[in-house]
């Protein structure tokens, strides 16, 4: 099962991971949630590695 971690102490929200898999990271109350089973591995593993202030992170 992959993990994401989100640091909100890092995260000035860009937005992009919301852009790139809105079933998997929504903004509610500037905090992110995420739903790790709404894409694959491979998709989550990209958009985690696009994520320009390096505030999420994937463990598994």
């Amino acid at each position: 099962m992959l993990t994401i971690t989100w640091d909100e102490d890092t995260c000035f929200h860009s937005g992009d991971c919301c852009s790139l898999l809105p079933k998997v990271f929504k903004e509610e109350n500037e905090k992110i949630v995420i739903d790790a089973s709404q894409a694959t591995e491979d998709a989550i593993r990209d958009a985690v590695g696009r994520c320009p202030s390096g505030a999420l992170k994937v463990e598994g």
